[in-house]
């Protein structure tokens, strides 16, 4: 079927996908897609019909971090031995995924509607904590991107809903096992670090910082190993723009499309 759009300025597209959420029930998800589609009769469309709907004009007209990100741990789906995750917190900062097997590494993502101000703090950060680091752009940022990024980073560019591999990231050797640790709640740290009770200074003298970070790199993996398997499991039941609410939340997908 053709669906007849609105013409609309792209910035729409962004407002959409700003209010979109994924808890959102019929009737709102109509409210949405009218701005897109105002001519549309939606009476016959189940609320998963929506929600695919939905997902789909993004992914065609949308360039934002959720697509990037999508595409990203699309890669990791089917890699057996790797355990990833979203937003994981650094001092201040947020890394947009992260994957754990033998090597930690962290991805920064900056779509073409982000800018680079806050890079710098947020490499940094990153550096503190994980072994490899990456920064993915889209590929208008890869000038500035250049100037600003770390020795040791990887950069990946994004164009025309493809990755390519600019350049490889290299061993970070600024990691702080004291801010490892700090990413760790005290009960993962007492049930690793024996005879601590989960305390980081008593940590910090009894262990050295490589064994600090393979146990940070076990835990990690611990921690969010039966959310990343859920989501691998159920992937094809779960629209492309839901992806880190299911991650998340690990509801099971009927349950939110069906209901």
């Amino acid at each position: 079927m053709i669906l007849e759009k609105a013409v609309i300025d792209n910035k729409m597209y962004n407002v959409l996908a700003k209010k979109y959420n994924t808890l959102d029930y019929s009737p709102r998800l109509v409210e949405l897609l009218r701005s897109v589609y105002p001519s549309m009769d939606f009476e016959d469309y189940s609320k998963y019909d929506l929600h695919r709907l939905l997902n789909d004009t993004l992914f065609e007209n949308y360039n934002g971090e959720e697509i990037l990100k999508y595409k990203l741990s699309q890669k990791y789906f089917n890699r057996k031995d790797i355990v990833a995750a979203f937003e994981i917190c650094v001092n201040n900062s947020r890394a947009d995924f992260l994957t754990i097997n033998g090597h930690t590494r962290s991805y920064e993502i900056k779509s073409e509607l982000d800018n680079l101000s806050k890079f710098s703090k947020q490499a940094a950060d990153y550096m503190l904590a994980f072994e490899y680091n990456y920064l993915i752009i889209d590929e208008r940022h890869t000038e500035k991107a250049r100037e600003l990024m770390p020795q040791s980073f990887g950069l990946w560019t994004y164009k025309n809903g493809n990755y390519k591999r600019e350049k490889g990231a290299k061993l970070n050797e600024a990691m702080n096992p004291e801010v490892q640790l700090k990413l760790l709640t005290k009960k993962e740290r007492a049930f690793n670090f024996l005879n601590t009770g989960g305390n980081i200074k008593e940590i910090l003298d009894s262990y050295d910082a490589l064994q600090i970070n393979h146990h940070f790199k076990t835990i990690l993996k611990s921690r969010y190993k039966n959310r990343w398997e859920f989501l691998v499991r159920n992937n094809e039941n779960i629209l492309p723009i839901d992806t880190q609410f299911f991650f998340n939340t690990n509801v099971k997908p009927d349950y939110i499309y069906c209901s």
